[in-house]
């Protein structure tokens, strides 16, 4: 009996499927992670956290992931803002994404961060601001 070249196309295509629902799955995982990581280390020092989401809950596009805010230490008339862009799993920092970061904050009251987890900890940079 020959071999139908339609089974080999669609077990190629199940397989391409399986695999790239596989990666979703990781990548809302790690999303998910990174998101809890960041909520615990602002609740610990002292900030208020939003997430820029869409209706169903995925990241919107951009490059500002989260806003943390809270009230000046030494000024409480003042409010202290951030502008996070949130990485999550293997996702790296580029050099572009730190200048849209810089560009998006520049001439407000606001700094930047960007805040990486890597399944372990949370990495901040920079790293020198002030967390009081």
């Amino acid at each position: 009996m020959p071999k139908k070249p339609d089974m080999h196309a669609a077990a190629l295509k199940s397989w391409r499927t399986r695999r790239r629902m596989s990666a979703f799955a990781k990548a809302r995982a790690a999303e998910a992670a990174s998101k809890e990581a960041l909520r615990v280390y602002c609740q610990e020092h002292g900030w208020k956290l939003a997430f820029f989401e869409g209706a169903t809950g995925s990241p919107r596009t951009g490059i500002i992931d989260a806003i943390a805010f809270r009230l000046g230490r030494e000024n409480a008339d003042l409010l202290d803002v951030r502008l996070i862009q949130l990485k999550g799993g293997k996702a790296g920092v580029s050099g572009a994404e730190i200048a849209r970061l810089k560009k998006a904050s520049a001439g407000a009251t606001v700094s930047w961060q960007i805040a990486a987890f890597d399944g372990e900890s949370l990495h901040l940079l920079p790293d020198h601001l002030p967390v009081k």
